[in-house]
């Protein structure tokens, strides 16, 4: 393991350091000073949005993460594998789970330290394909899958998914899908589909490797983690399609029956870099928290015409691009006022505020919050959601760079970026029991529209 890059975050207490293995797989080890466990994961670019690339049912990703645990030329029974994994007096018990994205594929274990060994060779009898012992298994499994899916609501009625199809249909119709896939794509899943997408997608290109532990990895974890890439077929980093997710005044409906009030979103997409611009990332930051304060303390306190309002950043709905934006519930009655009062809040009041007494201190509260944050919980995931960005061919988050950054930022800093976040042009999402057409007349006849119908 050859180590090409480190960085001790001061703000978490944790040194987080990139290695390249002799096969060319990057693995990213946390060193945490606060735990005790060892913290294990396999992460493969092989989620369901390259399903329509590799020609195979929806839904394969996530049915061949179900099979891969299963019994295989090493553990041949699942007594076999409860066994193995159980602790006893003289060792302890390991964890294995495994989980599919719209983009990856994880495998996981965790442990106490004193169980890392086994952790490893569990994990490394995971990155195999016994075609006819998963053959004997597939309707075993198909079952299981299928009684997942019955828990959810029907494609039509899921007002996430139609969220999905709205901003992407036509677009990247791959995003678009529950990473389940429908019944009826569950059904056609074949094990010769399993099989060609485990060897297209799971390569040493696809690959990344976390850890998460206390201490420098000892000779003898480094040595069987490269035992355990060895076994990674050799392959070059999947390159995904471009697309032109561009920002332009859409409204799309949806109509929940059960509902009794409507909630609105505005979302807009950013271009992904694969350097991140920690300023850019800072300002974001406070120009959620200032949206948070103004429609708490006005829409909310002062009008009363809100009882939640929420920003929201989601970076795992396409590869070139993240999403971003905010979202409020009001009653029907309100609605229309509502929509006329954000927009005061957003296009006067917000520039009011930041030229005020009580905005400069807000502004020096939320920089200090940025740059002093308390304590978090621990989080067993952190070392594979670091790994996210290596599979991206992009760097690891630092919070060093983050907050020297952030101490730079003046008023008029983000005074100029609202200015110009204010004239990009939303999608609007809204939901409600109403029918359609009511929902799109609400919006069509807000300032909203008239500022941006026609650009």
């Amino acid at each position: 393991m050859k180590l090409i890059s480190q960085f001790h975050n001061k703000y978490n207490n944790i040194t987080y350091k990139t290695y390249e293995l002799d096969n060319g797989i990057k693995v990213v080890h946390l060193d945490n000073p606060a735990t005790i466990d060892f913290d294990f994961a396999i992460a493969f670019k092989a989620g369901s949005s390259f399903e329509m690339k590799e020609g195979v049912p929806k839904g394969t990703a996530h049915f061949l993460e179900h099979m891969v645990l299963n019994p295989n030329s090493t553990f041949k029974t699942k007594g076999d594998i409860d066994r193995f994994e159980q602790g006893n007096k003289e060792r302890p018990s390991i964890y294995t789970n495994a989980y599919t994205t719209r983009k990856n594929i994880f495998f996981t274990c965790h442990a106490n330290e004193k169980g890392d060994m086994r952790v490893l060779d569990r994990m490394e009898s995971i990155l195999q394909f016994p075609k006819k012992k998963f053959s004997n298994q597939m309707e075993k499994e198909r079952g299981i899958i299928l009684a997942e899916k019955s828990r959810k609501p029907k494609r039509e009625k899921d007002n996430y998914l139609m969220s999905l199809d709205f901003l992407f249909k036509g677009i990247q119709d791959e995003f678009a899908y529950d990473v389940l896939g429908e019944s009826s794509d569950i059904k056609e899943i074949t094990v010769d589909h399993l099989e060609s997408f485990f060897k297209n997608r799971f390569n040493t290109g696809n690959c990344v490797i976390a850890v998460q532990s206390n201490g420098d990895l000892t000779k003898i974890v480094q040595r069987r983690i490269e035992e355990i890439a060895k076994k990674i077929p050799s392959g070059d980093m999947d390159i995904p399609r471009e697309v032109d997710l561009s920002n332009r005044w859409r409204v799309g409906t949806f109509t929940e029956q059960r509902a009794s009030g409507v909630s609105i979103s505005f979302i807009y997409f950013d271009k992904l870099e694969k350097k991140i611009d920690y300023k850019k990332y800072a300002l974001e930051y406070i120009y959620g928290r200032l949206l948070d304060w103004l429609s708490f303390d006005i829409l909310r306190e002062q009008k009363s015409l809100i009882y939640d309002f929420s920003v929201f950043r989601n970076q795992n709905l396409s590869y070139d691009s993240g999403m971003n934006g905010f979202r409020f519930v009001t009653e029907k009655e309100k609605a229309s006022k509502m929509l006329e009062e954000l927009y005061s809040v957003l296009y006067t009041s917000s520039f009011i505020f930041l030229k005020s007494k009580k905005g400069k201190e807000w502004f020096d509260d939320v920089i200090s919050i940025y740059i002093f944050p308390r304590s978090t919980k621990f989080n067993e995931e952190l070392a594979e959601n670091a790994s996210t960005s290596l599979l991206e061919d992009e760097e690891i988050f630092n919070s060093n760079i983050a907050v020297r950054e952030a101490k730079k930022l003046t008023l008029d800093d983000i005074t100029e970026y609202l200015k110009k976040k204010l004239e990009i042009p939303p999608h609007i999402w809204v939901e409600s029991d109403m029918k359609k057409i009511e929902m799109q007349d609400l919006v069509e006849k807000s300032p909203f529209s008239k500022r941006f119908n026609s650009v």
